[in-house]
């Protein structure tokens, strides 16, 4: 019988408005789309996807502060144990999403996610997990981003494994890549995808950026869509292909779900490559339907 250990995400907890839109938007005047308001957020997506995987998941946040009790309740359906924070001056977090075929923009309004305190995950928090998933929202915006990393750092310190997904490209350009990089510095796996990758390793092709970041990283994942995914673990590259899928609706949360069953994985004791067939199972469910959760 495997033994599955208790895994923590901390992050962003969003409330998303995703737009799927067939066909061209019509600037000034009205275009057909397909609406759906649910609760988001990378880490807290990732947090879903796991708890499906019938994983123990302590899911940590901040929400506005009349927003907990639902948060709280849409966490624990899902069978996340969630703690989180009321805000009394910033609202919820917001992002409107616009997903058109594989391609997708965001406008975001991080909200409360900026003031999230990491000092509320306490040492017998920590060690009762085996490991703690960051995702690169936890750090841009934030007020205190060192604080984030101070987290990181605590939890190696108690022989946690640290998850990070660099999250986004923009937001990336905006802190500065050597910046992210130095804050993230002590994870022990990092997921990006591939234009995540070059833009952290200054690397022109994904082969080249994998085997840069392998030399800070233990461990490290480029994600490259219905391409599948580079690995380097060992110290050697691996390519592992994708599952296919015959029509992709909505990509919003596929890298959340990936990062689920990585985690997954390595909870139960496997490895980066032995954890990514469902990773790519559970990305190839998470864009065929609307919304970013199972």
């Amino acid at each position: 019988m495997t033994t599955t250990s208790r895994v923590i995400v901390a992050g962003d907890v969003i409330d998303d408005v995703i737009a799927v839109v067939q066909d061209e938007i019509r600037i000034n005047t009205d275009t057909p789309a397909q609406i759906k308001r649910t609760l988001g957020g990378s880490a807290a997506n990732t947090a879903v996807w796991l708890a499906q995987q019938e994983c123990a998941v302590d899911f940590f946040g901040r929400v506005g502060l009349g927003d907990v009790a639902r948060c709280q309740w849409e966490f624990s359906a899902a069978g996340v144990t969630a703690h989180l924070a009321g805000d009394h001056n910033l609202e919820t977090g917001t992002i409107v999403i616009i997903a058109h075929g594989e391609d997708r923009s965001m406008l975001s309004d991080r909200g409360a996610n900026v003031a999230f305190e990491p000092e509320v995950i306490d040492e017998e928090v920590l060690d009762s997990a085996s490991w703690l998933h960051l995702t690169g929202y936890g750090f841009f915006h934030h007020t205190r981003p060192a604080a984030v990393s101070d987290l990181l750092t605590r939890a190696r310190s108690r022989g946690l494994g640290v998850m990070v997904d660099a999250s986004s490209t923009g937001f990336l350009s905006d802190m500065g890549p050597e910046v992210f990089l130095g804050l993230v510095s002590q994870a022990t796996v990092l997921r990006c995808n591939e234009e995540e990758a070059h833009l952290l390793s200054g690397e022109n092709t994904a082969e080249r950026a994998l085997q840069s970041l392998g030399e800070r990283f233990d461990r490290v994942i480029v994600t490259q869509g219905p391409r599948g995914s580079l690995v380097w673990e060992d110290g050697a590259p691996h390519h592992v292909t994708a599952m296919a899928v015959a029509k992709i609706l909505d990509p919003t949360g596929a890298g959340d779900a990936f990062n689920a069953g990585i985690l997954a994985g390595l909870s139960r004791g496997l490895g980066i490559l032995d954890s990514t067939p469902l990773a790519a199972q559970l990305a190839a469910e998470c864009v065929t339907r609307l919304g970013a959760r199972p």
